[in-house]
């Protein structure tokens, strides 16, 4: 889908899924815990996406490895995450992560976004599952495990890591106590900050490797936000933030769109027919 239909698609299903009543809103949080229609958003998907399953999104030659990931909340403490994956892991590799490519892509989507107070839990194999942000709000070093799940000999090439903006507060410094109000805020923040796994991975990954791209925001935009004024604002912001780090950018596309070496070729011939062959019995004529 080119960006300008993404563009279009996104404001339109902002408008559709984020209007409530406030007072139905309010009834919905007390019966479900969710403000929104998860009807609504379930519908959308199933248009847009089809009831296509996970794994067979791989027949097509252009579509990646995809994955997206959830959290499962009635499987006892930690809470675990779940990886929705289009791919099977090769014969003998386990992923850290339960997951599997055996559901539809509409349903990965609404379970991966069940944020807690906005739409209600998705169950589903008898797991329940609610937003991976819960967990793992920035999912880079997840998938780097996949990735060295799945090509366990081939090293790290490039990982691109985009962010959805961030905002930080000024607290007060002559503060002696914190409300409860500002406690919980604080619980909430830490659990769903992104910025520890990105600093993590700076340091530990090779240099030239790692594009990390995540503006400041001059305001807070809550996940829910529909009204286009507030849309713009974030485009404009992302705009200017690209236009201040153009270098990096073009960087990290030159990484991404490097040809393969030789020797990598080589590589990719050899190990796609000994797939081929592997466990065909041969015998002597």
């Amino acid at each position: 889908m080119p960006l300008s239909e993404c563009e279009e698609l996104y404001r339109k299903l902002g408008s559709d899924v984020f209007k409530q009543n406030v007072i139905v809103g309010t009834g919905k949080m007390v019966w479900s815990h969710a403000f929104y229609d998860s009807e609504i958003w379930e519908n959308i998907l199933k248009e847009k996406l089809g009831l296509d399953l996970m794994v067979e999104t791989a027949r097509n030659p252009d579509c990646p490895k995809l994955s997206a990931v959830s959290t499962v909340v009635n499987r006892g403490t930690p809470l675990k995450a779940y990886v929705f994956r289009n791919y099977s892991m090769p014969p003998g590799v386990r992923s850290h992560y339960r997951g599997g490519c055996q559901y539809k892509l509409w349903q990965a989507i609404r379970a991966s976004s069940a944020a807690p107070g906005y739409f209600q839990e998705f169950g589903l194999g008898g797991d329940l599952h609610q937003d991976g942000g819960l967990l793992i709000n920035n999912p880079t070093a997840l998938a780097i495990h996949e990735c060295r799940c799945l090509w366990p000999k081939t090293p790290l090439q490039c990982v691109v890591s985009l962010g959805t903006g961030r905002f930080e507060t000024v607290g007060k410094n002559n503060a002696t106590h914190t409300s409860l109000k500002t406690k919980l805020t604080n619980i909430i923040s830490s659990a769903t900050d992104t910025e520890e796994v990105h600093t993590m991975l700076d340091e530990l990954l090779p240099a030239n490797t790692y594009f990390r791209f995540n503006p400041h925001m001059p305001e807070e935009i809550s996940l829910d936000e529909s009204r286009q004024e507030k849309l713009s604002l974030l485009q404009a912001e992302g705009l200017r933030y690209l236009e201040r780090n153009e270098e990096k950018l073009r960087k990290a596309a030159r990484f991404l769109t490097r040809d393969k070496s030789p020797a990598q070729r080589l590589a990719d011939w050899a190990k796609l027919k000994v797939d081929m062959y592997d466990h065909v019995p041969f015998s002597r004529l």
